[in-house]
């Protein structure tokens, strides 16, 4: 099983993005990847243990982060006391009034 959780934020993306890191290490979790989409969102492919979900969410709310309502899931997840980790992804999704971000990609000599 697997959670996916996602959010809005008006905050400063990169902000954001470090503090959002820094919450799911105090969870007790790990980042495996870490995708970004132009400064529209970021998307955390994460493990964490089922006890640090609530944690997470608190967390997130609290840096400005307004997460979609739990799926049945993650409620079963958040629940249980088993050992391990439970694979999922974080997606936050930056709402600002600024132009796309344009990244230049260095040629690769070939």
């Amino acid at each position: 099983m697997s959670i996916r959780l996602r959010g809005k934020t008006g905050e400063e993306r990169h902000g954001v993005t470090a503090a959002a890191s820094d919450a799911v290490l105090a969870a007790g979790g790990h980042i495996l990847d870490y995708n970004q989409f132009s400064n529209l969102a970021v998307c955390f492919t994460i493990e964490l243990p089922p006890a640090g979900i609530a944690p997470l969410r608190q967390q997130l709310t609290a840096l400005g982060v307004e997460l979609e309502a739990p799926s049945a899931e993650e409620l079963a997840l958040a629940k249980s006391h088993g050992a391990g980790e439970v694979a999922g992804s974080l997606r936050l999704d930056f709402q600002h009034h600024e132009p796309d971000l344009r990244i230049q990609i260095p040629a690769v000599p070939g």
